[in-house]
């Protein structure tokens, strides 16, 4: 530590040394200033400053009279006369030729020629043969670069203008013809006119009144999507609630499995022995048998006992075979509640095996018992039993032997899949439980974002209905008060009528919504949106002029007066300089711009903290570029500067750009500045300064592994990289 601080003080006493030293200083910290303070003031306001770009309007329109209105409209006219009184652009009035040669020559920024048909065009749109009204606009896009879109709002302005003229025009000369014909009231036809102008106007309430109505549906359609929402958000905090229980019956789950395989795995090898030695005991039954007959004709009663014992031995075999049936069909239940289709196949084909099994083993004791009873009666048919009951033996040997093989080869490898499948099926569900817990908690708290913006959608939905559908009452009602008296023959009633504000009328007609602003985060002015990409961009060329003016390695003289000094310790010494002079720029800077020209900053402290930040991770970042790469670490630096121009998000929103700018965006120092900056400035949302900050910082770690860790490996390139610097006679 005492190394850091000798070099510091060193390096402080020599950048105050002298008169020069200190007029470069001062220099370096008023540069950046200049730079942000410059660019800033050019842009401060440039929008209100349209008025001087002059755009030509060339009025060829002759205008249009129809048979039906005897009054000539000229819409070309009062657009003309509308534009005047528009300030947005400096709209010059002349003729065709020199508005197109004007545009070309770059005496006006575009033109506008409103061509000699327009009226016709407008006033004849209901017509078969109609062509749709067009305006000629011309503009110069060699001239300026921002020009052409600033005239592109003007011809805007002039379409809007366009469509409500010819909307006032229509209403205004409807009314203005009922006003005039109501002073002649008294001729014949007067009353047919006036009833078939009534009848526009109640065609024209109709037509609002649809206009309303499919607004309110729309509302309406609103209204179900919030209450789709709402039952969304309960289904999804439910899912949440019994998250919990799926994965305690995930957990139960395994547990059977676990415990149905060492079940199985236990009684599988017992299984096997039993059956194999069922089908062994068939051998000495049918020996046993063989010798009972052969002593039948000697020991009558023996031989019937032989028969009925080995009868009763047999029976013993049924009822074995029938648990094993009951206990393979309820594990055949079990796989089917698995949904495991090939484990219940083959169950179904051993139990089917087992069936066949008991019954060879039935019909066999059964006839060993009738075998028992002839011998006892000395019946002449017990050759016959003999060769009835060999048979039966050798029919159930060969049937348990079958049990026996289909168990080993078909059903075994069938259970063990389906155990295996079981457990995989177990882990997936746990992973699906906690993921669905996840999930509704990120869900849950947006319901309410979505039903509040869904009610405000609907209030202003709801609002221009009912905007509408009392304009279309209003006209309803004058179209039926106007038949009336028609009708009734009164007059004064219709003069009345047909003398009411026709301007008024017919503006609220030409535009009966109107659109209500609202800024979220607003700016004051342009120059304050500016200025966070102007001001990020000089805080970058001030840390990349202290790099110009100062050298970062330290000298073999200065080693000498430090005590053994470590690399990262003349790393550190060397950078308080440079951190300390960072800090004069970023003060002077933030001070510059809050109070000479009054950029927004709804958080002030937190602006200075930004800027402070921003100053010591550039420096930083540019100190140890250069400390590792001398002079080619500078030119890395102003690439960074170039790439941080567009990539930084400053200017153009980054989803305009091409999609390499949004990869690279992330990895841009300025972008995170830029981000912290106009969230200290028009207002912080969900804590987005604080990530920001976060992230910048996070560029002080390659920096610094750079500049400690990796700056010795890097020491032979730069020592070859500086020998051709050298050699190359062109700089040092």
């Amino acid at each position: 530590m005492k190394n850091i601080m000798r070099l510091f003080l060193a390096d402080l006493k020599r950048l105050t040394s002298n008169v020069m030293t200190v007029v470069i200083v001062v220099g370096l910290v008023f540069l950046p200033s200049i730079f942000s303070w410059y660019n800033i003031l050019a842009c401060w306001n440039v929008f209100a400053n349209t008025g001087n770009l002059q755009v030509a309007v060339a009025n060829e329109d002759v205008g249009y009279q129809s048979d039906l209105l005897p009054i000539r409209v000229n819409i070309g006219d009062q657009v003309a006369s509308s534009l005047r009184a528009n300030d947005q652009l400096n709209w010059v009035i002349t003729s065709e030729s020199d508005a197109i040669d004007g545009a070309e020559s770059g005496k006006y920024y575009a033109a506008v020629v409103i061509p000699s048909s327009f009226s016709e065009d407008m006033m004849t749109f209901y017509q078969d043969d109609s062509t749709a009204a067009s305006i000629l606009y011309y503009t110069n896009e060699k001239k300026n670069a921002i020009a052409p879109k600033v005239t592109g709002q003007g011809a805007d302005a002039i379409s809007y203008e366009v469509n409500k003229e010819f909307t006032e025009t229509i209403t205004e000369a409807s009314l203005n013809i009922m006003k005039s014909l109501s002073n002649y009231l008294d001729g014949t036809d007067a009353g047919g006119r006036i009833a078939t102008l009534a009848t526009h106007v109640g065609t024209i309430s109709t037509q609002m009144q649809q206009a309303s109505n499919v607004i309110s549906a729309y509302s309406s359609l609103l209204g179900t999507s919030e209450q789709f929402v709402t039952g969304t958000g309960q289904l999804i905090d439910q899912a949440r609630s019994s998250s919990g229980d799926v994965a305690s019956g995930v957990e139960d789950t395994r547990t059977a499995a676990s415990g149905i395989g060492d079940a199985l795995k236990s009684s599988s090898s017992a299984l096997e022995s039993a059956l194999a030695s069922d089908a062994d005991a068939y051998a000495s039954v049918a020996q046993s048998i063989d010798a009972a007959f052969v002593s039948a004709d000697q020991l009558t009663s023996d031989s019937s006992s032989a028969l009925r014992n080995e009868a009763s031995n047999v029976d013993g075999g049924v009822a074995r075979s029938t648990e094993l049936r009951d206990n393979l069909s309820q594990l055949r239940t079990a796989a089917s509640d698995l949904g495991a289709d090939q484990a219940v196949a083959a169950l179904d084909r051993i139990i089917d095996r087992v069936q066949a099994s008991i019954d060879r083993q039935t019909d066999l004791r059964d006839a060993l018992n009738r075998a028992a009873d002839d011998i006892d009666a000395g019946a002449s048919t017990v050759q016959d039993d003999r060769d009835a009951v060999s048979s039966l033996v050798t029919e159930a040997r060969n049937s348990v032997n079958a049990v026996s093989s289909s168990y080993t080869d078909d059903v075994e490898p069938n259970l063990n899949a389906l155990l295996s499948d079981v457990g995989v099926i177990a882990d997936a569900l746990g992973s699906s439980a906690d993921g669905l817990d996840a999930a509704a908690a990120d869900l849950s708290g947006q319901t309410d974002s979505v039903n509040a913006a869904l009610d405000r959608a609907q209030t202003a939905l709801d609002a221009s209905a009912q905007s509408l559908s009392n304009s279309a009452s209003d006209l309803s009602s004058l179209s039926n008060q106007l038949l009336t008296a028609l009708a009734q023959g009164d007059n004064e009633t219709v003069r009345a009528l047909l003398s009411s504000d026709i301007s008024s009328l017919s503006n609220a007609l030409a535009a009966p919504v109107e659109l209500d602003r609202i800024a979220v985060f607003s700016a004051s002015s342009f120059g304050s949106q500016m200025a966070p990409l102007y001001t990020t961009l000089a805080l970058w060329i001030g840390s990349l002029l202290l790099l110009v003016a100062v050298k970062p390695r330290v000298s073999k003289k200065e080693r000498a007066e430090l005590d053994d000094p470590k690399p990262w310790q003349m790393f550190f010494g060397r950078f308080g300089c440079l951190s300390l002079m960072s800090t004069m720029q970023t003060v002077l800077m933030t001070l510059g711009n809050l109070l000479f020209l009054g950029v927004q900053a709804v958080h002030p402290l937190f602006y200075l903290l930004c800027m402070w930040v921003s100053g010591q991770v550039f420096t930083f970042i540019i100190y140890a570029l250069v400390l590792s790469f001398a002079n080619l670490g500078k030119a890395i630096a102003v690439l960074f500067l170039i790439m941080q121009v567009t990539a930084g998000g400053g200017s153009f929103p980054l989803q305009l750009m091409p999609k390499p700018f949004l990869w690279v965006s992330p990895y841009m120092p300025a972008r995170h500045t830029i981000d912290a900056m106009r969230a200290a400035m028009m207002g912080i949302y969900q804590n987005d300064y604080w990530f920001a900050m976060g992230k910048l910082v996070l560029f002080l770690i390659p920096a610094a592994l750079l500049g400690l860790a990796l700056r010795k490996p890097l020491e032979r390139f730069l020592q070859w990289y500086l020998r051709q610097v050298d050699a190359s006679k062109l700089a040092s």
